[in-house]
């Protein structure tokens, strides 16, 4: 059985820091630039946000 992704919202940077909203959890999670670009890259996590685009950058 295949899974679904996990549909994540990204509220906001502080810094080199990505806030991300997650389904289940009241407050969001503080992610690195890392971390975040590899969820954003992922099959696993899909970013939905109403009203503002999210910018996928790719980098070598």
């Amino acid at each position: 059985m295949k899974r679904k992704p996990v549909k994540v919202k990204l509220i906001g940077r502080k810094g080199k820091a990505y806030q991300i909203k997650f389904p289940n959890l009241k407050i969001p999670v503080t992610v690195d630039e890392y971390l975040y670009n590899k969820m954003l890259h992922s099959a696993e996590y899909q970013f939905c946000n109403s009203g503002s685009a999210v910018k996928k950058t790719y980098s070598a």
